[in-house]
């Protein structure tokens, strides 16, 4: 017959029976602090004079009561006060403050060339401002994909030429902010193609930064893809427009390009590209800020043609299509400025 007459109150609070921590519970008994009661006793200790060796008695503490229980017990407390002191201890000695990242080469320029967020006539097709915008042209969107508000235009049908983000571009891209910041790549400067869902998704990603106050967008229609002036320069918003609708925009910014053909083929636009980004690296060549970081939200087709003279690359005219179409919503790519030679390469980017 098993003995039952155990110290329960040895036991945490909740738990009626030892034999409740199985083997793979063990490690909950562990954590619980158990106060352990205790008194003086007797214990005979030996102590060596030159004569002889007589024992000689002293007080020391003994566990009030001895069982089965409270002897397991007390074994396993010193492993748990061990474990909690050797973890703190080690999480103070190794415990460093966090550090900005830095490449191997010394760099004094940083491009994080993006592509915009995911767009509204990609999602619902491109009549989709048919039925979001009612005979007052009021804007009153029927999905929840849909943003919650658009500036007003007074000719709804130039929607199905310049689409905003849907709500998971937003996000998305609010998202690509805060890692952005989790890496400490926070921008100088930033620059957005006048496309709306190019300066939607630089909005969102200076709020994932927290800066959305505090840097303004520099907007620059040399950044414009291929085939977007097709139909004119008049279809997108102009800087006052998105001032008005509360977007911190730079109003004294001078464009780089203000007018773009509306027929141009590959071969200008990969010139194009090289102008404007040339033309960036030399505005910001003697910025105080080292490395300078900058921000240049653009379309699917510019982290090719935006990097391509600054790494010495062959452009792909006859490919650049194919090229865009492997090109995510959001995909990034970081170029860096070598400090000593002012030459430029790829940064591979991980976020975890």
């Amino acid at each position: 017959m098993t003995d039952t007459n155990y110290d329960n109150d040895l036991l945490p609070v909740g738990v009626a029976s030892l034999s409740d921590y199985t083997p793979n519970k063990l490690h909950l008994l562990l954590a619980f602090p158990m106060p352990i009661d205790i008194e003086a006793s007797q214990e005979i200790l030996p102590v060596k004079t030159d004569k002889s060796f007589p024992v000689q008695r002293r007080q020391s503490i003994k566990p009030k009561s001895s069982s089965r229980k409270s002897d397991f017990i007390r074994y396993l407390m010193p492993i748990a006060r061990m474990r909690s002191l050797s973890v703190s201890s080690e999480q103070d000695k190794y415990y460093q403050k966090p550090i900005s990242i830095k490449s191997v080469h010394a760099c004094d320029m940083r491009l994080f060339i993006t592509r915009h967020g995911e767009r509204v006539d990609r999602y619902f097709g491109p009549n989709w401002y048919i039925l979001a915008f009612d005979q007052h042209n009021q804007y009153r969107p029927y999905h929840q994909n849909l943003p919650p508000q658009l500036p007003a235009r007074a000719n709804k049908y130039v929607w199905a030429l310049d689409t905003p983000l849907t709500v998971t571009g937003l996000n998305a891209a609010k998202r690509l902010g805060q890692a952005l910041g989790s890496k400490y790549y926070i921008p100088a400067y930033v620059y957005s193609s006048p496309a709306m869902r190019c300066i939607l998704t630089t909005v969102q990603i200076l709020k994932g930064l927290g800066l959305e106050h505090k840097i303004s967008i520099r907007i620059e229609p040399g950044l414009l893809e291929l085939g977007a002036a097709r139909y004119g320069m008049n279809i997108f918003f102009q800087s006052i427009d998105w001032y008005r609708f509360g977007v911190n925009i730079d109003l004294s910014y001078q464009p780089i390009v203000r007018n773009i053909p509306p027929i141009e083929d590959e071969d200008a636009y990969y010139r194009r590209s090289k102008h404007v980004i040339r033309e960036i690296e030399k505005l910001h060549n003697h910025s105080k800020e080292q490395p300078t970081n900058i921000l240049i939200v653009a379309h699917a087709t510019s982290p090719e043609t935006l990097t391509c003279d600054l790494i010495g690359k062959q452009p792909k005219v006859k490919d650049l299509y194919k090229v865009s179409l492997n090109v995510a919503y959001l995909q990034t790519v970081i170029t860096e400025r070598r400090q000593e030679n002012k030459s430029w390469s790829l940064k591979p980017m991980r976020w975890v």
